[in-house]
């Protein structure tokens, strides 16, 4: 009689436990991408063209999608696609939510003249349009929009070159993408 307690016992916990995992949302890598066009040889172009700061309130774009094959078929006119791995957060993030790219042991590598910003870059969520996050030229360089893509061109190309592990360029419709 007294052991048919205890397994009661024990197996009311166990359902607590699965409730109480069920109810909060665990959080999971989280990953944002932006589209950029290759070469012939499938490497990235690393110019301002392909990391354009621009916008009202100027910040250089990127969109979390569920996955790689959700962020090709939003992105199919992209060659090879950026992701940026965010770390484990909860989805659904709210709107302020903030991570950052980079770390300072990799240097941004751009020209003094753009007046880089060193790593890490702050990165926001603000969800407009829906699933958007941006850099801000501010965290980026001291200097205009144009100098802002140089240096994002330039500190994004760096991450991936020296192997930062929340960074890669995955294939968009081109088979191949490099760096």
């Amino acid at each position: 009689m007294n052991s048919n307690k205890q397994r009661r016992g024990v197996i009311s916990i166990i359902f607590a436990m699965l409730a109480a995992l069920a109810v909060e949302s665990p959080a999971s890598a989280y990953s944002v991408y932006r589209g950029v066009v290759a070469n012939p040889l499938r490497h990235v172009i690393w110019d301002e063209k392909n990391f354009g700061v621009s916008g009202a309130t100027p910040n250089l774009s990127f969109f979390h999608y569920a996955d790689d094959a959700a962020a090709r078929a939003a992105l199919p006119t992209f060659q090879c696609i950026i992701k940026i791995d965010l770390g484990n957060i909860a989805p659904p993030p709210a709107p302020g939510h903030h991570s950052l790219v980079g770390n300072a042991g990799i240097a941004v590598g751009a020209f003094t003249v753009d007046q880089p910003r060193m790593f890490p870059w702050q990165i926001d969520f603000d969800n407009n349009p829906a699933g958007h996050w941006s850099i801000a030229r501010g965290a980026i360089s001291n200097g205009n929009n144009n100098a802002a893509s140089r240096v994002a061109a330039a500190g994004i190309a760096n991450l991936v070159f020296f192997n930062s592990p929340n960074i890669a360029v995955i294939n968009g419709n081109t088979i191949g993408c490099s760096r």
